[in-house]
């Protein structure tokens, strides 16, 4: 800065003011700033981030933790949260994954805390001490996707997933299944359970008949084919599927072809939740599309109004928008 400041005939506060964006503020020239920053471009000058995050008190970065980046989910998360922050002075995300593995989970938590980010957005399934651990330290944190289980008052941006099953099952309706079952996570995880709800409900005001055993249940990292070919294999069997993710359905899509049925002749299979291989040629999965990227960037935009205003009332918001595929299974 100092050399700066002598190639252009200035003082280095100036050079200071003019690369930090403030020289307005302090009345210097936009002849004299333009000066200066080609000068800083001819040197290939690099601000030191860190002396300048220490000044500032600010680190300018916003950690991110999500499960892995295996699926155009976490692509499209991430591209919204950059999209929010594209308008900010100096914050970019840092990201993090934790693999599903409790310890992997605390390590990345602990990584985040130690390098002071100034927010957190992360997947709900994040452990109750370690979102104790980042609200202690004054960091806002907020959830991703779907809400935080056990956890009421936390800032989120979530699809509504009993909204969008219950626009699913009418979608199914419409076309002509009447005896439709519902494939899930189990009545443990809020989030399936939120879209049995929407489900369970659309069927109801259909006037339509639903089986004890058509809600199929896959607890934890259970497979689903005993399960599965069970319910498709009995002589009342459903004709048509709705699964509360894109894996599971998968998973479906070859139980139902070792019974013996057809899709969509048989059995039409439809998920919550998209995933480029659904779109396979081979594949064919229909899907209802979440708006991964529109949520990425209301979480960005609820963490930099968290960060602005700390003492207030946590921000929850529940978005519906969808997009119904109907490839091969439908």
């Amino acid at each position: 800065m100092a050399m700066i400041a002598e190639r252009a005939g200035v003082a280095r506060a100036t050079v200071s003011f003019i690369l930090n964006g403030c020289h307005r503020e302090r009345g210097i020239s936009e002849k004299t700033a333009q000066r200066v920053r080609e000068i800083a471009n001819a040197l290939h000058f690099i601000p030191n981030e860190t002396a300048r995050s220490l000044s500032r008190r600010r680190t300018g970065m916003i950690g991110v933790i999500l499960p892995g980046f295996k699926s155009a989910w976490g692509e499209a998360i991430m591209t919204g949260i950059r999209g929010g922050l594209c308008g900010t002075q100096g914050l970019v995300p840092l990201i993090a994954s934790q693999h599903g593995e409790e310890d992997w989970e605390e390590r990345e938590t602990r990584f985040l805390m130690e390098r002071e980010v100034e927010a957190i957005v992360c997947c709900p399934n994040l452990k109750m001490e370690n979102y104790r651990r980042i609200k202690g330290r004054g960091v806002p944190v907020v959830f991703i996707g779907h809400r935080g289980k056990g956890m009421p008052d936390a800032s989120f941006v979530a699809w509504d997933g009993a909204r969008v099953a219950a626009v699913a099952t009418r979608h199914l309706i419409a076309k002509g299944r009447r005896r439709i079952a519902f494939l899930g996570c189990g009545a443990d995880n809020s989030t399936s359970s939120e879209c049995y709800h929407g489900f369970r409900h659309a069927i109801a005001d259909a006037g339509l008949e639903l089986p004890a055993d058509w809600r199929i249940d896959v607890p934890g990292s259970s497979e689903a084919t005993g399960l599965v070919r069970a319910v498709f294999s009995a002589r009342n069997r459903p004709d048509a599927l709705i699964s509360d993710t894109w894996l599971h359905a998968l998973r479906a899509m070859e139980d139902i072809d070792v019974v013996g049925l057809k899709m969509p002749e048989d059995v039409a299979l439809l998920a919550l939740g998209d995933d480029a291989i659904c779109a396979h040629r081979r594949i064919q999965l229909s899907a209802v599309a979440e708006p991964g990227e529109l949520l990425g960037r209301m979480a960005a935009e609820i963490a930099l109004s968290l960060m602005a205003n700390p003492s207030q009332k946590p921000i929850q918001k529940l978005v519906d928008d969808h997009e119904i595929f109907d490839r091969g299974t439908t």
